[in-house]
């Protein structure tokens, strides 16, 4: 990018002042902290001298490339999907020197408080971004989706937070007959699946729960278990993606086929 503050364009050093400044921000979020932006955002000015509206700009652009990689990003500003590749080597650089952040952003201090179960709100699932080959390789290397799956903290949160969800969906719509039928999966049940669920015509469902702290895009996958429970039982196999719980705490559907 050009032209952003000053005739000159973002050097490595500013980047890693203006990535490193968004994490320590961010750390202090995670750990319940306090925040004084307008603090923060006046040393980046003073080190990059750069001006307010190209340093939100790349907030924006970090905000967007940590949820990409499924890390929980600022409030504000909102994600700006135009970053460049030196942007992806600034957070990578700050990521691989945080492994504490990388911990927090599974299971910070704050999610200790945090109810038996979250009352989520529906969204329609997110567009799907642009990926380069560099950001995949971000994605494998932090691997914050493989992180949440063995974190049973957090996916006991999000499976009852479904759980909730779905007996509330069921009894607001005069089933509470199925409603009282929900339950977390036990063994015995079809291997890959976390909640035992029906939909109003009392046909199983068979959901896979899938929980971040991060944003929509945040990615995700299957276990072999669950990829083969979706094949061989696709017109029962769903997944419910909770997202953002600590937040706004939303969540949206998907089933078979998947693109």
């Amino acid at each position: 990018m050009t032209g952003e503050s000053g005739g000159r364009d973002w050097s490595g050093a500013d980047l890693t002042v203006v990535v490193g400044d968004y994490v320590a921000q961010l750390e202090k979020a995670l750990a319940g902290k306090p925040i004084d932006r307008a603090a923060h955002d006046r040393t980046v000015r003073f080190v990059t001298g750069k001006s307010d509206m190209p340093i939100m700009a790349k907030q924006a652009e970090i905000s967007a490339v940590l949820s990409l990689i499924g890390v929980p990003a600022l409030r504000d500003p909102p994600p700006r999907w135009t970053y460049d590749e030196a942007l992806l080597d600034a957070v990578e650089a700050q990521l691989a020197a945080k492994p504490a952040l990388l911990a927090a952003a599974v299971r910070p201090a704050a999610l200790f408080a945090a109810a038996t179960a979250v009352p989520l709100i529906e969204t329609p699932p997110p567009q799907r971004q642009p990926m380069s080959e560099r950001l995949v390789q971000l994605i494998r290397r932090f691997d914050m989706g493989g992180r949440e799956a063995d974190d049973r903290f957090l996916k006991g949160l999000g499976v009852a937070s479904i759980i909730a969800h779905e007996a509330r969906r069921l009894s607001d719509r005069g089933r509470p007959d199925l409603a009282g039928r929900i339950r977390p999966a036990r063994a015995g049940d079809p291997e890959g699946c976390d909640v035992i669920s029906a939909g109003l015509d009392e046909a199983p469902r068979l959901l896979v729960v899938k929980t971040t702290l991060a944003a929509d895009v945040a990615p995700f996958g299957l276990t072999h278990a669950e990829f083969a429970l979706s094949q061989a039982r696709p017109e029962a196999f769903r997944i419910r993606r909770v997202y953002d719980l600590l937040g706004e705490a939303r969540f949206y559907r998907m089933k078979p086929p998947f693109g």
